[in-house]
């Protein structure tokens, strides 16, 4: 499993979320505190700083380098402050088998796409379920598919489920298609006969708005043939929290959300970025957090997304 950090809303330096913080997204990578393996399959990021437009192309960073180490990841988080920020470390079992590659960092954006998707979680059997999914996603963006994720092919469908991926839509047209991506999703297993217990909190964000979901498929069934798998399959339902402010700031000996609960800047995170989670809100599950920044502020509202 993966951990990923988002952020919308007034300027952050990117430091304050990665690095600085006693559970910042970095430290996560080898010291997670609410999930059982270590993320060290790499780092990646898309950033929209403060002078970029609606339109504008984000600032996008991967490494297959593990984050705590690399100075250049250190060196521009310190400079560089986000108005949106989407991170992501990545965690894999270990395997000889498993693709390690940059192709498979997350979070994933097509070229020319409005929207950018980060995966915690880990879909069973996705790749018995691929010639399944093919009649779902267009052709022009199957083909862009570089990776070996289940995240890819996840990022691929949801886009398919627009008209054209590189027009601006409405924020009810972008969730009515991640819902239409989870019925399909959930259809296909159903077909293949899977019903192994599959994570997919998914994190979504074009610079302006921001949707965070809290979901899984058949939550509670686990595969039993090899016990050994147990502890990889996450007996508990992932976790994701919020806080709401004006900024992330340290303060009276830690770091918090400062300001009102009805400020303009959302945090969200697979876990809190600090061990005391005063200020935090747990998402519920099957829960979406739909966030958007515009002249008036920002605008949050949850829905339901028990498909």
């Amino acid at each position: 499993m993966c951990r990923v950090a988002a952020w919308l809303g007034k300027p952050q330096r990117l430091s304050d979320l990665l690095f600085e913080p006693d559970s910042a997204l970095v430290r996560q990578a080898y010291a997670p505190q609410k999930l059982g393996i270590l993320n060290l399959a790499g780092f990646g990021m898309v950033a929209w700083l403060p002078e970029d437009g609606a339109t504008s192309e984000p600032l996008t960073y991967r490494s297959t380098d593990l984050p705590m180490y690399d100075p250049n990841l250190r060196s521009l988080s310190e400079k560089l402050h986000a108005r949106c920020l989407l991170a992501h470390v990545r965690g894999i079992p270990y395997s000889t088998t498993s693709n390690y590659g940059r192709e498979n960092l997350h979070p994933f954006r097509y070229a020319g796409f409005n929207w950018a998707m980060a995966h915690n979680g880990d879909l069973a059997d996705c790749a018995r379920m691929r010639a399944g999914l093919l009649p779902f996603i267009q052709p022009t963006i199957a083909a862009q598919i570089r990776g070996s994720t289940d995240s890819e092919w996840v990022y691929a469908l949801w886009m398919s489920q627009l008209d054209d991926p590189t027009e601006v839509h409405a924020t009810d047209v972008i969730v009515a298609a991640l819902r239409r991506t989870l019925e399909i999703l959930a259809s296909v297993r159903a077909d293949y006969g899977i019903d192994i217990s599959s994570s997919a909190n998914l994190f979504l964000t074009d610079g302006t708005r921001l949707i965070a979901l809290r979901f899984a498929f058949d939550y509670g069934r686990y595969r039993l043939d090899d016990p050994s798998r147990l502890g990889q399959s996450g007996m508990n339902y992932l976790s994701l929290w919020y806080a709401v402010g004006d900024r992330f700031a340290h303060s009276d000996g830690g770091w918090r959300m400062d300001g009102e609960a009805a400020g303009d800047s959302l945090l969200v995170a697979s876990e809190p970025l600090t061990h005391n989670v005063a200020g935090w809100v747990e998402v519920p599950e099957y829960t979406a957090i739909v966030a958007a920044l515009d002249n008036d502020g920002l605008h949050i509202d949850t829905v339901a997304m028990d498909i």
